[in-house]
């Protein structure tokens, strides 16, 4: 393969443990070069030294995607390494589980300056070089942008924000040559499951399977790299036509209208 010829993607939080590390190995096996940012150097190395084969580099920048200057560093190192950024996949997430009412200044604003403020800061410093190779972005959201459930209703604010902000870029830069999409995830076979759940006081077995059973048309889980061949199919070619969608990839469970168990 011709990395100078290969195409480049930019993926925040692309070493992580849940649904970034699925997305790095999608574009991998698709081809493309990577950017990764990721705050842990030790694991975005091993990602890096793992995925970097047949052709494929890999080129990680250790920073905060909070920072100010996060963005400007990641879209430069793409350049410097590769020449070109044709996508960008604002990846990174924290969750909030408490009642609005409850909610401090200080968790909000954490909350928006990662789940949306990041993702803002990134595509404005990506812009330029997307528009110079015609290219793409993929925002991931949640179902929570979608459904209500307790505790949520900060988190899934800001994601209903992200949803809005992907329309209106597909909205402002198509002409430009730009697509922006944004895919919904439910929830995600992750290792980040068993110790959440058990810090919420439930069995993680026996809570996943009864979530597959009730709240899902599909039984099992979505997988990480599932959610990846989803965002690198919306990078392609393939999806040239597709642009300022909001995409859900959720075994169905934002399509029950009640429990499936339930009775008619």
């Amino acid at each position: 393969m011709n990395t100078s010829l290969s195409k480049v993607a930019l993926i925040t939080g692309g070493a992580g443990l849940g649904i970034g590390h699925g997305i790095s190995e999608a574009l991998a096996a698709a081809g493309w070069n990577l950017v990764i940012t990721d705050r842990n150097p030790e694991r975005g190395a091993a990602l890096a030294h793992r995925l970097s084969k047949d052709g494929v580099k890999v080129e990680v920048v250790t920073v905060d995607i909070t920072a100010p200057e996060a963005p400007t560093q990641a879209v430069e190192a793409a350049l410097k390494c590769f020449g070109r950024l044709d996508g960008l996949v604002n990846n990174v997430g924290v969750g909030l589980v408490k009642k609005a009412g409850e909610v401090t200044d200080e968790e909000f604003q954490t909350l928006f300056n990662v789940d949306f403020l990041a993702a803002f800061r990134f595509v404005r410093a990506a812009l330029p070089a997307l528009i110079n190779a015609q290219g793409a972005i993929v925002n991931i959201g949640s179902v929570h942008a979608r459904l209500a459930a307790p505790q949520y209703a900060l988190y899934a604010a800001t994601k209903s924000a992200l949803d809005a902000f992907t329309r209106g870029l597909a909205v402002d830069y198509g002409a430009q040559g730009i697509r922006a999409n944004i895919v919904h995830p439910g929830l995600v076979a992750s290792p980040q499951n068993g110790p959440l759940l058990t810090k919420l006081g439930v069995d993680p077995e026996t809570w996943i399977k009864e979530f597959t059973s009730t709240k899902q048309c599909l039984p099992d889980l979505v997988t990480a790299r599932e959610v990846g061949e989803l965002v690198a199919f919306l990078l392609s070619k393939n999806a040239r036509s597709i642009t300022g969608q909001s995409i859900y990839i959720d075994g169905g469970t934002t399509t029950l209208l009640w429990n499936r168990t339930e009775k008619l």
